[in-house]
């Protein structure tokens, strides 16, 4: 198993901090289950770059 780590860019911390307290929970939960739950997701290369998408 490889180990997997999540950067959270500034713009997406600034969107964030708009949401609600609810949203921002679900949100960082769901990037949290991917660490260890990351065979079950739709991963996928992002076509001419070296990043993966969701």
């Amino acid at each position: 198993m490889s180990e997997w780590r999540f950067l959270i860019l500034k713009p997406a911390q600034r969107y964030l901090k708009r949401l609600s307290k609810t949203d921002q929970e679900r949100i960082i939960k769901g990037l949290k289950s991917l660490l260890t739950n990351s065979e079950n997701a739709d991963i996928k290369p992002l076509k001419g770059r070296p990043e993966l998408r969701l």
